[in-house]
């Protein structure tokens, strides 16, 4: 009975240890990817440039937090590569950006280190005419590229930072956000639909 009970503990662990193999290699096999035909992705990209005023940071360019708003709901992306942000399985309607956070810290993780005088995160809260010149009206089983947002912080001695954003959306970023998501996940579905919507746009260049 005790080598049984063992060798059911065996098989379950060599199944395990190959499942986590499998999704180390294979991460296209995890959770990114449309629950259904009617499910749509949105990408945003975002860049960030900080001008520091202590060289003593590590620059790391990515936001810990990036959230679009669909009336009173928001929605956090669930996937990243890059300076490119997916926000998957999302339901038709009108989005729009809503907020992003970027953690300051003086290493590789994403736990906030900092010093008294400087803040430990900062908060981009975009203003209304960003947000209305990103919304954008969802349709059903569609991939879309929101926009691109260059954001740039300076930083102040004991003073907040001054944060400027530039917003930007043209289809060569489009191209560039579609062929970023097939190049990183081609046997995805989302992958496949980004293929599809380069078609169509290469079809109308000249």
């Amino acid at each position: 009975m005790i080598i049984k009970i063992q060798k059911g503990i065996d098989f379950i662990i060599k199944k395990g240890l190959i499942l986590f193999v499998l999704f180390m290699l294979f991460p296209e096999c995890s959770t990114f990817g449309p629950r259904n035909a009617q499910s749509s992705l949105i990408i945003v990209q975002l860049t960030l440039q900080k001008d520091e005023l202590l060289l003593d940071e590590l620059i790391d360019p990515r936001f810990q937090k990036v959230t679009l708003r669909k009336g009173d709901s928001t929605y956090e992306y669930s996937e990243n590569t890059g300076h490119y942000y997916y926000f998957q399985n999302l339901k038709e309607g009108q989005y729009e950006i809503y907020d992003a956070v970027h953690l300051l810290n003086r290493g590789a993780s994403d736990f906030p280190y900092g010093s008294t005088k400087q803040p430990s995160k900062i908060d981009i809260d975009f203003d209304k005419k960003e947000i209305e010149a990103s919304r954008l009206t969802l349709e059903p089983g569609t991939v879309v590229f929101l926009g691109t947002f260059h954001i740039r912080v300076s930083f102040k001695f004991q003073d907040e930072p001054v944060i400027t954003v530039k917003q930007s959306k043209t289809t060569e970023e489009e191209r560039l956000a579609l062929e970023h998501l097939y190049k990183n996940y081609p046997r995805n579905a989302w992958g496949q639909k980004a293929k599809a919507r380069l078609k169509f746009l290469n079809s109308f260049a000249p």
